[in-house]
């Protein structure tokens, strides 16, 4: 693994080099501030010390002030005292590199034999300086501890990113290895193929969760569009072929007006059923890519299923089959009504295509319709496939019909957020569609 081209040690890296330079910067500004907050402290040393040393001078004059200062150079500690007049000459004590007639604090720089010393001068009655001062060099060397602080916790944290950078780069590459791998493998047509899971249930698992769930919906998308090339290359080669055979056969024969005239007119039959079933498919790929829920308006599914019950009450009379009605008033829902009655126009298509007996129709509350009758019905084992396009039951295959109807209600019903269900009809016996419109409200 080359680590510049990985992103985990690239952005360590950058982590690390922000850390250095954070702490960098950090130590000088650590360090002023130390030295100025140290040298504070030692400026109320000093006026302590010149404080007391006054006290001693008050008590027992000069003399008694010159035995402290004595005191202080036989100690030879941090701390000096100098007695001097204001020409510099030495009256007691001992100072590195005395100044002349000092008053107040000032920094004495440091000498070949001396380090720098922050001093404190006062002028005492009597023509007398008295100094007190103290060496710098701890002071600086405290300062210089804390400074270094923070660059030896940068330079260990800059260590420590780099270090996770590395370990989590290692950890991507076998999580993505594994993502490119499944990816890889879809893009050369395994479309069962799933991005690897590592259960943690982390980020990665939840991303990987949602781009398997795609590609699920992918598979059964493709296998749809498989099974429909099959459908239609199945079910349309029968009526093609019988179309050119009468072609044929009309234009091998001799001209007869009427007889031409019933080849034109079946041959125009057999276009018209072609045509109707690429409409139908038309309408069910519009409806599956959700086509027209932009112009979905509130509607009164009571009254389309009325008025839908009632232009098929004749039709359903002459062929001994009445419709009976019972819908519930002011049902409110939300969809197409052209969609909607065509749902329900295939509905009963479909009883009187392949029922028998009386037909119910039924709107209850909550937008449920339902549409049944005392045929034969479906089998159980059967009902889930009568919904896609072109299937048919072995019964139903000498009957008119392209075997659309039911798909075309089932992608209604999913345009509009529902479903479609089959099940018994009443007492057990026939068919029962019950289209499910959640959007409806009472």
């Amino acid at each position: 693994m080359n680590p510049l081209r990985s992103f985990a040690p690239r952005m360590a890296f950058a982590i690390a080099a922000v850390v250095l330079v954070t702490s960098i910067l950090g130590a000088g500004w650590g360090w002023l501030r130390a030295r100025d907050a140290l040298r504070q402290q030692l400026d109320l040393v000093l006026a302590a010390e010149a404080e007391g040393l006054l006290r001693d001078y008050e008590t027992y004059g000069l003399r008694g002030l010159a035995e402290a200062a004595e005191i202080y150079a036989r100690r030879r500690g941090p701390l000096h005292v100098l007695l001097q007049t204001l020409d510099g000459r030495a009256v007691a004590g001992s100072l590195p590199s005395p100044p002349g007639a000092l008053r107040g604090y000032t920094t004495l720089p440091a000498t070949e034999a001396a380090a720098p010393l922050r001093a404190l001068g006062a002028i005492l009655p009597g023509g007398v300086n008295l100094i007190v001062a103290s060496d710098l060099t701890s002071v600086d060397r405290a300062a210089y501890a804390l400074a270094w602080a923070p660059p030896i916790a940068g330079g260990l944290g800059a260590l420590l990113a780099l270090g996770l950078g590395f370990l989590l780069a290692r950890g991507l590459e076998r999580r993505l290895a594994g993502v490119s791998t499944a990816a890889q493998a879809v893009m050369a047509g395994d479309l069962t193929r799933r991005l690897p899971e590592s259960g943690r249930g982390d980020e990665f698992d939840r991303l990987a969760a949602t781009i398997n769930a795609m590609l699920a919906r992918i598979e059964t998308l493709v296998a749809e569009v498989r099974q429909v090339t099959d459908d239609i290359a199945h079910d349309l080669r029968s009526p093609l072929s019988r179309l050119r055979q009468r072609l044929e056969a009309a234009l091998a024969r001799a001209r007869e007006p009427e007889a031409d005239a019933a080849a034109l007119e079946e041959t125009l039959a057999e276009l018209d059923q072609i045509l109707a079933t690429f409409a139908a498919l038309l309408r069910i790929a519009r409806a599956e890519a959700g086509t027209g829920r932009e112009g979905f308006s509130t509607l009164d599914l009571s009254a389309v299923v009325a008025a839908v019950a009632e232009v098929y009450a004749p039709a359903a009379e002459e062929a001994g089959r009445p419709i009976a009605t019972e819908i519930a008033p002011g049902q409110q829902v939300t969809g197409s009504a052209p969609l909607l009655r065509q749902a329900l126009a295939n509905l009963l298509d479909n009883a009187l295509s392949h029922g028998a007996g009386p037909i119910r129709v039924a709107l209850r509350p909550g937008g449920i319709l339902e549409v049944s009758d005392q045929g034969p019905g479906i089998p159980p084992e059967e009902r889930e496939k009568v919904m896609r396009r072109f299937y048919r039951l072995d019964r139903s295959r000498g009957t008119p019909g392209t075997g659309l109807g039911l798909s075309l209600v089932a992608a209604i019903a999913r345009l509009h957020g529902g479903r479609l269900t089959l099940r018994d009809g009443p007492e057990g016996r026939g068919l029962a569609a019950v289209l499910e419109l959640p959007y409806a409200a009472a």
